[in-house]
C-alpha cells in the first residue's frame, strides 16, 4: 500500500508512516512491507467484453494496464502516475463495477480502485461512489470480512494497528480523497460551488456509517473544517 509523498500526484512506498493526509494511507504501519493479506494472484475482475469494447481504445488500454498492475501486485509501478490518469466517466463506471465484483477481503485491490477515482473527483457521481464505500459495513477479519476470528467479539481490538488499517483501507482512502478535494476547492475560493456542498454532505452523512473508524474520521474532518 502507499502514502502520498506530496499532494495527490506522487506515490511513495512506506512501512511505518501513519495514515495521515489526503491520499493513500499505508496499510502496513510499523511493519515491513508485505503483500496485503487476502490479495491472491489473479484477483482482478474483468468487465463483460461488450462493455469494455464500447470504451475508447485509450480507456481500454488504461483498464488493461490496471489489470496488469493488480496482477503483479507492484505498488510501486510508475504507470499509476504516468498512465492511469484522466479516466472518462465510462471508464470510472467500469472501475466501480470491478470494485463491486472484487471480494471484500481484497482490501488493497478495492482501495486501489477508490484511490484512482478519488484523486480525480469531478462530479457528484464520483462523490456518490466514494460515499457508498464509506457506508459499507466494517470488515471484521482479513480472512473473512463477514465474520470475526473465533474467540473475538467482532470489535476492532483484535485487529491491531496494522490489520485495522488494512481492513479499513478503502474507507480511509475514500474519506481522505473527499477531504483533499474540499481543501483544493477552499484554496481556490470555490466553497460556493455545488460540488463543494456535495462533498461536505457526503462527509456529514458518513457519520452515520456502521464503521467506527469512518465515524471517527468524519467527525475529525468536520471539526477541523469548522463544519460540524
Amino acid at each position: 500500500m502507499f502514502v502520498l509523498a506530496s499532494g495527490p500526484d506522487r506515490i511513495q512506498t512506506t512501512s511505518s508512516v501513519k495514515p495521515e493526509g489526503p491520499g493513500r494511507p499505508s496499510g502496513q504501519e510499523a511493519a515491513p512491507k508485505t503483500a496485503p493479506l487476502g490479495d491472491e494472484a489473479g484477483s482482478h475482475v474483468s468487465e463483460p467484453t461488450s462493455e469494455v469494447s464500447m470504451l475508447p481504445p485509450s480507456e481500454q488500454r488504461k483498464l488493461s494496464i490496471l489489470s496488469e498492475i493488480l496482477e503483479s501486485k507492484n505498488d510501486n509501478d510508475p504507470r499509476y502516475d504516468s498512465e492511469l490518469r484522466d479516466f472518462s466517466p465510462e471508464a470510472k463506471r467500469a472501475m466501480t463495477r470491478r470494485y463491486s465484483d472484487t471480494r471484500l477481503e481484497k482490501r488493497n485491490e478495492r482501495g486501489t480502485y477508490v484511490f484512482l477515482i478519488g484523486r480525480e473527483i469531478k462530479d457528484s457521481t464520483d462523490v456518490a461512489f466514494l460515499q457508498s464505500v464509506l457506508m459499507e459495513r466494517p470488515c471484521l477479519s482479513l480472512e473473512n470480512c463477514d465474520r470475526a476470528p473465533e474467540g473475538h467479539s467482532g470489535d476492532e481490538e483484535h485487529l491491531g494497528a496494522i490489520n485495522e488499517t488494512t481492513a479499513n483501507y478503502p474507507q480511509l482512502v475514500s474519506i481522505r480523497a473527499l477531504r483533499h478535494r474540499m481543501d483544493e476547492m477552499i484554496e481556490a475560493g470555490q466553497e460556493s460551488a455545488p460540488l463543494f456542498s456535495v462533498l461536505l454532505q457526503a462527509i456529514r452523512e458518513s457519520k452515520s456509517s456502521s464503521n467506527p473508524r469512518v465515524v471517527e474520521e468524519a467527525t475529525r474532518i468536520l471539526k477541523e473544517l469548522k463544519r460540524e
